[in-house]
């Protein structure tokens, strides 16, 4: 049912367009120029909120808690566990042009790399001009840039870009481009599938 997540993560060749289930919710994940779809398996809930578990029909999983991400399995490099203190909720309409911030802790692998400390600084920024947004306009959404420092230095990231809707008053993430490492990186957005064609019905004696 899902084209694999495998042919991003291992470079090779892309998988063709999945046959949609309106059952189920979709993640349209972009890197290295090949979209993939990922299937929503279940919810999890921590104290910052619901974690969308996304899964790849090879097995690769992608965790999101209001669009950020909070954990991996079966990518080159994992991120096994995230930690946030001061987590602020997407601004509302009211204050979308407030600065904020906060930091994360997060877990890597491989390498054992444990307690890597990110201070980032949440800010509203102009809708870009390059994305790799299919399903909606990027003139349509309020984005806002993530820029960190970590410790130790080395394991700083690019900028995390995200596309907020405001449609019915709640904000939500339906598009972002993050990096788990700064060879990496890619952009996840919330999929409707289009409806399927309708079927002309057959001639009157056929």
């Amino acid at each position: 049912m899902l084209a694999t997540a495998r042919h991003i993560y291992g470079g090779a060749a892309a998988a063709p367009a999945p046959t949609f289930n309106p059952n189920y919710r979709y993640l349209r994940v972009v890197a290295g120029g090949q979209p993939v779809y990922m299937v929503l398996g279940y919810i999890n809930h921590r104290p910052e909120g619901a974690v969308e578990v996304w899964y790849s029909s090879a097995g690769e999983v992608v965790r999101l808690l209001d669009g950020r991400l909070v954990g991996t399995t079966g990518l080159a490099t994992d991120w096994r566990e995230v930690r946030f203190s001061a987590l602020p909720a997407w601004p509302g309409a009211a204050d979308a042009s407030q600065p904020k911030a906060y930091q994360r802790e997060r877990d890597m692998m491989p390498g054992y790399r444990f307690g890597i400390r990110d201070d980032i600084a949440l800010a509203p920024i102009a809708a870009p001009g390059q994305t790799a947004l299919a399903g909606t306009a990027a003139s349509s959404l309020r984005w806002y840039e993530e820029r960190s420092v970590s410790r130790p230095s080395g394991a700083s990231l690019p900028p995390a870009r995200f596309g907020v809707s405001h449609a019915g008053g709640t904000p939500r993430v339906v598009y972002s481009e993050q990096c788990i490492s700064n060879d990496l990186c890619m952009s996840f957005e919330q999929w409707t599938p289009s409806p399927p064609a309708p079927v002309a019905a057959a001639s009157a004696g056929q």
